[in-house]
């Protein structure tokens, strides 16, 4: 038995309804929400066939979809790439192809394939998921469509005037919304876990989206968490921002300005191939930054900084 995500303990009839033949072809279909952005995936197969017993619900929603994307798995074709677009250097790259993009795990160099390819159309409502591997299993439906990918495939569709994708661990205390920044080591899995002891409800301590939504700016929680695995897909207006760091003393400096957006930006996935995308993205931070309180926290790890920080 596989149990996907590890979360809920739905069962194979109640997750099964979910599914639905969507076309003369007979493809399965189900819809994840993720910062409600609605992304469908259409498999030829049904996934409980392949030994899959239940899905994390919480993922799962009926709302329509904005992207389709279409799985297809046991084969990598090959694709003519036409222009690189960006090159990560080692983990991803993003093509044209044939007026498509086409968004791969390594580079095509000495002839091999990569493990996962989305191929994706211009508009970016549909696409293409190839996977190498010949059926479902945990890591697809928990990753999918598999590291970094689909990390990227957001950060894609966050650009088209959506939002942005943060390095950051979203707090909801009551209904307020805290949220803390921080690069790898500045403190964000721990100040997660010094939250949940309190009672509070932790999004995420790694990912965190932000859009800006009836003239707030809310936070939402995403699938892909750091060492603190507790999450939360729900979304709240965010009241204060912080930008992490470990200390021998609790403090609390404002930051505004373009100094705010450096730092908003230095801890973002910011779309760096594209230009307009850029351009939206250095936009929304800078209205975060102008309207929302900042401030470059330095922080004991223990209990004590959350009075501290509910008093700033």
């Amino acid at each position: 038995m596989i149990a996907i995500f590890g979360y809920h303990d739905r069962k194979r009839d109640f997750m099964k309804g979910k599914f639905a033949v969507v076309n003369e072809d007979k493809l399965k279909e189900f819809t994840i929400e993720i910062a409600d952005i609605c992304i469908s995936f259409l498999f030829d197969q049904d996934p409980f066939e392949s030994g899959v017993e239940y899905i994390n619900n919480e993922f799962i929603t009926d709302s329509r979809a904005e992207i389709k994307l279409r799985v297809h798995y046991g084969r990598i074709p090959l694709m003519g790439l036409e222009k690189k677009i960006f090159d990560s250097g080692s983990t991803w790259s993003l093509y044209r192809s044939q007026g498509k993009y086409v968004l791969q795990d390594c580079s095509f160099e000495f002839g091999s394939l990569p493990q996962e390819l989305v191929v994706l159309e211009p508009d970016f409502k549909s696409g293409d998921i190839y996977l190498k591997n010949n059926g479902f299993d945990q890591r697809f439906f928990s990753d999918y469509p598999g590291y970094p990918l689909n990390q990227i495939l957001m950060i894609i569709l966050l650009s088209l005037r959506k939002g942005v994708l943060l390095h950051a661990c979203g707090i909801d205390d009551r209904g307020y919304g805290f949220l803390f920044l921080g690069n790898s080591g500045h403190g964000k899995s721990t100040m997660a876990k010094l939250w949940y002891k309190n009672h509070a409800t932790v999004f995420n301590d790694d990912r965190i989206i932000v859009r800006e939504k009836d003239g707030e700016f809310w936070m939402y929680g995403t699938p892909w968490h750091g060492d603190f695995k507790e999450l939360s897909l729900k979304g709240l207006p965010i009241r204060k921002v912080f930008f992490l760091r470990h200390s021998e003393k609790n403090s609390a400096v404002p930051r505004k300005g373009a100094e705010a957006v450096s730092m908003l930006l230095t801890r973002s996935f910011p779309p760096l191939w594209d230009q307009k995308g850029m351009d939206y993205t250095l936009g929304l931070l800078g209205r975060i930054a102008s309207k929302l309180p900042c401030y470059n926290l330095c922080f004991l790890p223990d209990k004590r900084i959350i009075d501290f920080v509910k008093n700033i």
